[in-house]
């Protein structure tokens, strides 16, 4: 799909959709039209990397923050990439991996949303939510309990309702 957006019959925007999610295809649709890295998955791969990459950054940033322990944060990072069906994912051009990365930093964005909430937190953590549900559907779940739970903490601080009903569904362009 990232391919067809430039390289086909009918080029152009129209060719995102489907049953897929338009992120790994917008993230991936200049990389593919180098055919080296279309033909062996390079580019897939490296965006499987960085992924995995950013959900260990987000995992170890979590902990770090909530426990203050740096051992904890490197000792959890490392688990995640060493393990090996991690490491399968990583090495597979497939959305998986952008989809642990995502949850992951959207977890940590939400949790440092709350524990400093300002606007810029708001907004940061409503970017990262927004490019979890565009890339596969079970980042909906993750996303709506998120919001969810947020939602429920500001409630229980009695913030005010505008904040507490949709605390990170506003992304100001």
């Amino acid at each position: 799909v990232a391919r067809r957006i430039f390289d086909s019959l009918t080029p152009g925007w129209q060719q995102i959709g489907a049953v897929w999610l338009p992120l790994p295809h917008m993230l991936n649709m200049l990389p593919v039209q180098v055919d080296a890295w279309y033909r062996n998955g390079a580019s897939g791969v490296a965006l499987s990397v960085l992924s995995i990459g950013m959900a260990a950054w987000a995992l170890a940033s979590i902990l770090l923050r909530t426990t203050g322990s740096t051992v904890a944060a490197i000792t959890a990072a490392a688990l995640l990439v060493a393990n090996p069906n991690v490491l399968y994912l990583q090495s597979t051009p497939m959305t998986e991996p952008l989809l642990f990365g995502l949850s992951l930093a959207a977890v940590a964005a939400v949790a440092h949303s709350l524990a400093a909430p300002d606007p810029g937190s708001h907004r940061r953590a409503g970017l990262v939510i927004t490019a979890l549900v565009l890339t596969r559907y079970e980042g909906w779940a993750v996303a709506g309990t998120l919001v969810s739970l947020a939602a429920a903490v500001k409630l229980a601080r009695r913030e005010p309702a505008p904040f507490s009903l949709v605390p990170f569904l506003v992304v100001p362009v």
